[in-house]
């Protein structure tokens, strides 16, 4: 059993509002006193427990923040979600009520409430459910230091708070919250779209564009890891298949007879194509895709654009400048990645690129 009163006091005084100085004057104690609680330094005695109890309005046992080692309270957490994930909504909510009443201040049991009730109100249009969500995210801000989740951290909280200030029609609100916490550019396209929503169109076609560009990027080079995972993994076939979508989500994004930026991302991803047939020993189709890489290498690198220019779809005023590490050239990166290829099908890659340049001689 493990027992964190001091991470209990410090979100009690942080949730009732209180400064160490304002607790240390309700207490009759020193704020070196009050600190040396919250660190964990020295623990408050027998009278000072019953007495910060009494002022949070919480029973001794909550104060004392009792945790079985594998944790009552983050099992409460997991059945709450797994509750909420088979749709089992009444039992979920008995659940949050229950786990809520014993442990009030616990970063996951508040967090997993929250998701629910903003679940339910969402699907239900239940306004009430949706505030109870928000408050209780408030809450779980409060109690950050506590959280284990590398996914989670204040910058989703606060997009999720704004998420449910747009549920509730509160578009500006929700508006202004995006754009509060919108670290990297995370929320223009929930910022673009709530504009867009509000007629305000050049405002959200700025943001909508910004989006565009950061959402093409993330997805390519997601792309490229979940066909490199799968080659490694011994699924080819997927990783093909997910070379085949990504480019043709990007042929749609090209204007017809016009060069842009996605041809030498193209040849990207036709490169590692042409390397998952080597390494199946495809060879036939390995030179298919290394011979359409060559080409669309040439012609990009005859006119090249370094901008989001020749792009549907993108309505961006600011000239952007786009970068990658490939290579200086189409064909150059295209040649390096050949020649440094490791593969178990990179020397017969190689092989099929020299002739591929000596047959364009």
């Amino acid at each position: 059993m493990k027992i964190l009163i001091a991470e209990t006091i410090r979100a009690n005084r942080k949730a009732a509002g209180l400064t160490q100085e304002q607790l240390a004057e309700a207490m009759g104690v020193t704020v070196g006193a009050v600190s040396k609680w919250e660190s964990g330094a020295t623990t408050p005695d027998l009278s000072s427990i019953l007495e910060l109890a009494a002022l949070f309005g919480i029973s001794v046992d909550v104060l004392l923040g009792y945790q079985l080692q594998n944790t009552d309270a983050g099992q409460s957490a997991g059945r709450i979600r797994a509750l909420m994930l088979e749709k089992k909504y009444k039992d979920a909510v008995r659940e949050s009520k229950r786990a809520l009443l014993k442990y009030p201040n616990h970063f996951d049991v508040v967090y997993r409430a929250a998701d629910l009730y903003d679940c339910i109100g969402t699907e239900q249009h239940n306004r009430e459910l949706l505030h109870r969500s928000r408050q209780l995210l408030e809450h779980s801000l409060l109690l950050l230091d506590q959280n284990t989740d590398e996914q989670l951290d204040e910058a989703v909280i606060q997009s999720q708070i704004a998420q449910i200030w747009s549920s509730l029609g509160e578009t500006d609100r929700a508006i202004a919250q995006y754009k509060k916490y919108n670290y990297a550019g995370t929320n223009n396209g929930r910022i673009g779209s709530l504009l867009s929503s509000l007629g305000r169109y050049e405002e959200a076609l700025f943001y909508l564009s910004a989006s565009t560009l950061d959402q093409i990027t993330e997805l390519i080079r997601v792309t490229m890891g979940i066909a490199s995972c799968a080659s490694q993994t011994g699924n080819p076939c997927e990783a093909l298949q997910v070379l085949c979508w990504m480019r043709q989500i990007l042929d749609g994004l090209k204007i017809p007879g016009k060069v842009s930026y996605l041809d030498k991302a193209g040849v990207v991803l036709l490169h590692l194509q042409a390397q998952i047939y080597a390494d199946t020993g495809d060879l036939a189709s390995a030179k298919d895709s290394l011979l359409k890489a060559y080409h669309a290498a040439r012609l990009f690198d005859a006119a090249p654009v370094y901008t989001m220019e020749n792009i549907r779809f993108y309505h961006g005023t600011e000239p952007l400048l786009l970068s990658d590490s490939f290579g200086p050239t189409a064909i150059q990166g295209l040649e390096n990645s050949i020649l440094q290829g490791t593969g178990t099908g990179s020397g017969k890659l190689r092989e099929l690129w020299r002739e591929i340049t000596d047959d364009d001689q």
